[in-house]
């Protein structure tokens, strides 16, 4: 059997080779990329008449509780979810320094009590023997001065000691007022400062909703809302009692109390509850709702993709708040402009693309 003559082969396929890829077009001419399909639906006016921010109970005042003495802490009687009353013993710190504070402080107060009482008497006594001559004004005026020196003297000595006194009682730390127990942290044990917080007290009384405000409804933010608890009851009137004059430095959100009508007895501290308000002045743009996926959140802002003429543009919005597969908005743009639904994180301004209708 003859072997294979591979110089033969080469010179018949080489031809058929060149002639296939003549005929395949090159990288330089192949057609581009058609534009993206999306998925457009027009602008609809929201039939929700109201907008909402949830919050979370709160008291009045919260008062945060601290020693005004450093020491040891003793005993402790609270703990966080304690109801206590007005002087109820919450914490105590061990009193062995301020007991001898006070001993000493109480010596010395008798110390010049004595000395005052020695000057007073010598004064009287030279102030009687210079009516019979017998001793000079000069004398008299040293024994005077040294009498108010001494009273002077017996004067701090009896501020020392009721200093001291005081110290005592403030080695025990009392509610100063009714309420209930936030939060208690301080332990047996532990060596503390004066003014160290040990725990929180929410003062009973009225409560309060504490809600954050977005930058664009600060301005416009109603002074009355509708209180709807979770899982609790009917709905309660809220007022608006105050609002913070900056901003938080992160959320870029102001902070906000609104006050409730009446305080339920199962509306626990801490309780989420939505505040509803009504939809904002006629002059104002229609509140307008897209599904979900129409919104795209950026640095600069919530923004929609507008559909002109087969490309997309940006336009800003206002989220204005969900309900449940639609985002509710507020624009220039006028109802029934189509925007695009899907995909809207992988568009660029001015992109060309292929619509397709749901």
């Amino acid at each position: 059997m003859r072997p294979f003559a591979l110089p033969m082969f080469l010179s018949l396929v080489s031809p058929t080779l060149l002639l296939l890829s003549a005929c395949q077009p090159g990288a330089e001419e192949m057609p581009e990329a058609l534009p993206p399909w999306v998925l457009t639906v027009p602008l609809e006016v929201s039939s929700v008449a109201t907008w909402s921010l949830t919050g979370a109970v709160q008291a009045r005042h919260e008062i945060p509780l601290s020693f005004r003495i450093g020491g040891e802490i003793l005993e402790r009687r609270i703990d966080a979810g304690d109801q206590v009353a007005a002087g109820q013993l919450l914490f105590r710190l061990d009193p062995r320094d301020v007991v001898q504070q006070r001993i000493a402080a109480e010596a010395a107060e008798a110390s010049a009590r004595a000395e005052n009482e020695n000057a007073e008497r010598e004064r009287d006594r030279l102030a009687d023997l210079l009516q019979k001559r017998l001793a000079s004004q000069q004398d008299f005026e040293r024994a005077a001065t040294a009498s108010r020196a001494a009273s002077e003297r017996l004067r701090a000595a009896q501020a020392t000691l009721e200093q001291a006194l005081n110290a005592i009682g403030y080695a025990s730390l009392t509610a100063p007022t009714a309420g209930v127990v936030l939060e208690a942290n301080g332990q047996v044990g532990q060596v503390v400062t004066a003014g160290q917080t040990l725990a929180m007290l929410a003062e009973d009384g009225p409560r309060e909703v504490e809600v954050h405000v977005p930058e664009d409804r600060r301005d416009r933010l109603p002074s009355q809302a509708i209180a709807e608890p979770f899982g609790i009851g009917p709905a309660l009137t809220a007022t608006l009692r105050e609002i913070a004059g900056t901003a938080d430095p992160v959320a870029r959100t102001w902070r906000a109390r609104y006050r409730l009508s009446e305080t339920p007895s199962d509306l626990a501290l801490g309780t989420t509850v939505t505040l509803h308000f009504e939809s904002g002045p006629a002059s104002e743009p229609p509140a307008l709702r897209v599904p979900l996926g129409a919104v795209l959140e950026r640095a600069e802002g919530p923004l929609v993709w507008r559909l002109a003429d087969g490309h997309v543009q940006p336009e800003p919005v206002t989220l204005l708040g969900l309900d449940g597969e639609y985002a509710r908005i507020q624009t220039a743009l006028a109802p029934g402009t189509p925007v695009v639904a899907l995909g809207v994180n992988r568009l660029q301004a001015g992109q060309a693309v292929r619509v397709r209708q749901p």
